[in-house]
């Protein structure tokens, strides 16, 4: 599973392999400010951004134990 930080890492490294974010969204007619706003955590990396990576984005739940009663 990854993480927030994760997925903007692989944003971060596919820009750079390509030249830049400028370059890496004009290639996935994504907005570059788009982009440099999921770059700089202003913005979640949404749906267009998810598939460019070729990212699922998923939520899961977990039950919470309850803290044991203080004595």
């Amino acid at each position: 599973m990854m993480t927030k930080d994760d997925v903007r890492e692989t944003l971060r490294s596919e820009c750079e392999a390509v030249g830049g974010p400028t370059a890496w969204a004009k290639r996935h007619a994504i907005s570059t400010a788009y982009v440099s706003d999921v770059l700089h955590e202003r913005r979640l990396p949404g749906k267009r951004i998810l598939e460019a990576l070729r990212i699922r984005r998923f939520t899961a739940y977990a039950m919470v134990e309850e803290a044991a009663a203080p004595q």
